[in-house]
């Protein structure tokens, strides 16, 4: 899976093509275009300099478990999501969701009210919302994003999530929402498996990345998963593409 990554240098445009995560490189880009398939890309714009809490926050950039993550979708087989109902919790910028959608997949894209306008600029950006792309065959089943807000922990979490899972979601995907967030507030880990398993039923797959920060962190998302889903499964990460099996991001699989 390679990716291009355009900003800026000195006033001049710059870009790149890597086949692996750097976040340094990737943090520092205003726009990342992910190549699914021939003729099959996702562009996401981001904003490098609103990654304080004080801002937009961690959900302003990608991180490498967003990468990590849509690099193991694109293992599967090519009819595996179309057709398939998917929400992303803490969705960012939308890497993850938005190329579900482009697999096929009807996605709900969610995070904190903060974020909701920068994801809906991708949505938009990447012809994956109610208008098609002007040139698209209107014979071909697409795949539709939309965005919703949700903020685990809030006081209208219980309800939000309540509503949501009205859907039935085949799939539930979540990366790098386990962290320590130095200039903000660092997430709760049992909220956030709540949020989880309540859009789950019990045909509902979910996948999780996790990025190693340290031995308190890991198990407190181990504890909380445990609480909340009957399997817990890691991924091998000889099951993903070479490029991407980094040592620091595991991939979770979790069944309720």
């Amino acid at each position: 899976m390679r990716f291009w990554l355009e900003g800026w240098e000195d006033g001049e445009p710059v870009k790149c093509c890597l086949d692996s995560p750097d976040r340094w490189q990737t943090q520092a880009a205003e726009r990342v275009t992910v190549e699914l398939a021939v003729d099959q890309t996702v562009t996401v714009q981001q904003q490098p300099r609103s990654l304080t809490a004080a801002r937009l926050g961690v959900g302003a950039c990608l991180w490498d478990g967003a990468f990590v993550l849509t690099a193991y979708l694109l293992t599967q087989p090519s009819d595996t999501f179309t057709g398939k109902r998917c929400i992303e919790l803490g969705a960012g910028v939308g890497l993850v969701g938005l190329s579900l959608a482009r697999l096929g997949a009807e996605v709900t894209l969610t995070d904190k009210p903060a974020l909701l306008s920068l994801l809906k600029g991708n949505v938009a950006r990447n012809w994956l919302g109610e208008r098609a792309h002007p040139g698209a065959d209107p014979g071909l089943r697409r795949g539709k994003a939309n965005v919703a807000a949700l903020e685990w922990g809030s006081k209208d979490c219980t309800h939000t999530v309540a509503a949501l899972a009205e859907k039935q979601y085949d799939y539930v995907v979540a990366t790098d929402c386990t962290y320590i967030d130095p200039d903000g507030n660092t997430p709760d880990d049992n909220h956030f498996m709540t949020a989880c398993a309540g859009l789950c039923h019990k045909q509902t797959t979910c996948f999780i990345t996790f990025e190693d920060r340290g031995s308190a962190l890991r198990n407190s998302f181990l504890a909380a998963a445990h609480a909340k889903f009957t399997s817990v499964k890691e991924i091998s990460r000889g099951l993903l593409p070479p490029g991407y099996q980094l040592d620091h991001i595991d991939l979770w699989e979790l069944r309720l």
